[in-house]
């Protein structure tokens, strides 16, 4: 069963053009930093280059509410992908002892250690933003992968079209099978602690929605909740929706989606960005990572009231987008 983080307390001219050692360490020297915003005038949306390029600030246009928590780099909106080995042990460095069962596991923010990923590559023209990181292994202190992320957002209304990307480059050309993949990871502030989704068997017929209230007790560890921190549904309307007591928040629509994850951590209704109580949805699929798999996959955030967001999965589905 897929369990997700919520973290509590390459040819060597490859390697050197990306700026990281034939060891795998991230230089220090970073061209990019700061954060980088799109606004339409209906919502803006930030992704930070400090860590990676993943999406850090989400709002309506003119709001400084912020719907994204960032309590560490294991939060966020970002990319994060699963292989084996498990435990993942290069070079005879060991994963954090809470987080070896994840084995292979690059994330765009940065490791549970609080070391950053480094972005290489970042382009906004105001309509069209774009990065490129080189991502973290979450478990491990300071391992950056033999691989790149790319990112690239663009708005339309109330909506954040995303297209991500791996790149795989490992050396180890071991076929470890499929594993679920978070397309994407989403966490939002504990205010938007209400999780909406539809999983019935009529979808697309405005048939009444499903609250899922599992609540992950931080003082267990992942292993220690019963099932797992997280629920699992399939999403037959493929999205699901964290919102606050007044019904306004965070979609995510994820047309390729097999199945979700999500649910809540900590106390409810409380915390902005840096506190710890946080939500959590993530659209999964089953995808067989290769050392040279390049993969995309496409979602959409939407930020409105509850039923707007869903009348907005609607039009998205009916156009095929």
């Amino acid at each position: 069963m897929f369990l997700g983080r919520a973290s509590f307390g390459i040819l060597v001219g490859l390697i050197v053009s990306l700026g990281v050692s034939a060891q795998g360490t991230a230089s220090e020297e970073r061209e990019f930093s700061g954060v980088s915003y799109l606004d339409n005038g209906e919502i803006r949306v930030g992704v930070s280059l400090d860590v990676g390029g993943a999406i850090t600030y989400l709002s309506k246009s003119g709001s400084d509410e912020n719907i994204v928590n960032s309590f560490d780099w294991g939060r966020q909106i970002q990319m994060s992908f699963y292989s084996g080995p498990n435990p993942f042990e290069p070079n005879g460095k060991k994963p954090r002892e809470l987080w070896k069962f994840l084995g292979w596991n690059p994330i765009q923010a940065g490791d549970t250690y609080g070391n950053k990923s480094l972005v290489t590559k970042h382009t906004n023209d105001g309509k069209t933003l774009f990065v490129e990181c080189i991502p973290m292994h979450w478990p491990l202190d300071n391992q950056p992968a033999q691989a790149r992320f790319q990112l690239k957002l663009e708005l339309e209304g109330n909506t954040v079209r995303a297209e991500a990307t791996i790149l795989n480059n490992r050396s180890d050309t071991t076929d470890y099978g499929e594993r679920d993949q978070e397309i994407p990871a989403v966490y939002t502030n504990g205010t938007f602690w209400r999780l909406f989704t539809y999983d019935g068997a009529a979808p697309f017929s405005g048939a009444p929605m499903r609250q899922i209230t599992k609540v992950w007790d931080t003082g267990k560890t992942p292993q220690e909740m019963e099932g797992g921190p997280w629920d699992s549904w399939v999403g037959t309307e493929k999205w699901a929706a964290l919102v606050n007591d007044d019904g306004f928040g965070l979609g995510v629509y994820a047309p390729t989606a097999d199945r979700f994850s999500g649910g809540f951590a900590g106390e409810t209704g409380t915390g902005g960005p840096k506190d710890e109580p946080t939500g959590y949805i993530s659209p999964i699929k089953r995808v067989r990572l290769l050392h040279d798999t390049i993969y995309t996959y496409k979602y959409t955030l939407i930020v409105g009231q509850l039923k707007e967001i869903r009348q907005k999965v609607y039009t998205i589905a009916r156009n095929g987008e």
